[in-house]
């Protein structure tokens, strides 16, 4: 099967084609899972960075207010890097159904400039920005470099990422878990203690 010829009949077997017409029972669950995947990656990191990050000069934490307005503005830029996707603009864009986010790979590197209290949020930002241009410069040289990306390197690349994430999943987990486990030790014992109270004499 021609997977990017276009098809005008509607059916199941076209799910995996490009220009491929799906039944609306089909495409509405398939399209909530692609922006139920995009919604935890793309503020994830956004969550992790900007709850560490320090105000540049001082040792004081952004606001509630200040990383909900982050969280909205990587929703919105997730929402114009995807329309980009779907309809290129010049050289920018694949014409592919892709969904765009936030990206784990940088977040080792984010997360040593912005706990920086020398450098803080503004030179994560000021980073960011000069990384995104130097990023868009080499991905338009692609066709020159990415036959030197076998799977070993990439395999490489997702495992550092995850590597430099174990010590943020350890401290949150090793923060919370004690206090968690007793609140839900509480609970547990108060709902059983009340269903023994309610429905044992019933039972009995």
């Amino acid at each position: 099967m021609d997977k990017e010829k276009n098809t005008k009949a509607v059916s199941e077997e076209n799910i995996y084609c490009l220009n491929g017409r799906v039944p609306v029972k089909k495409a509405i669950p398939f399209g909530l899972q692609h922006v139920l995947a995009m919604f935890v990656s793309n503020l994830a990191p956004v969550l992790i960075v900007c709850s560490a990050a320090f105000v540049r000069g001082s040792e004081n934490h952004l606001s509630a207010a200040e990383i909900t307005q982050l969280l909205q503005c990587a929703m919105f830029a997730a929402g114009i890097g995807t329309c980009l996707q779907l309809y290129p603009v010049w050289k920018i864009g694949s014409r592919l159904p892709i969904v765009m986010g936030v990206s784990f790979t940088f977040l080792g590197s984010l997360l040593m400039i912005c706990t920086n209290p020398e450098l803080g949020y503004e030179g994560m930002v000021g980073a960011v920005i000069a990384g995104g241009i130097f990023e868009g410069l080499v991905g338009m040289s692609a066709k020159y470099w990415k036959r030197l990306l076998t799977p070993v390197v990439s395999a490489c690349v997702v495992i550092a990422i995850g590597l430099s994430l174990l010590s943020v999943g350890m401290d949150s987990w090793a923060v919370e878990t004690e206090q968690k486990i007793l609140e839900r030790g509480i609970i547990f014992w108060s709902d059983f203690s009340h269903w023994l109270c309610v429905w044992l004499p019933v039972i009995c």
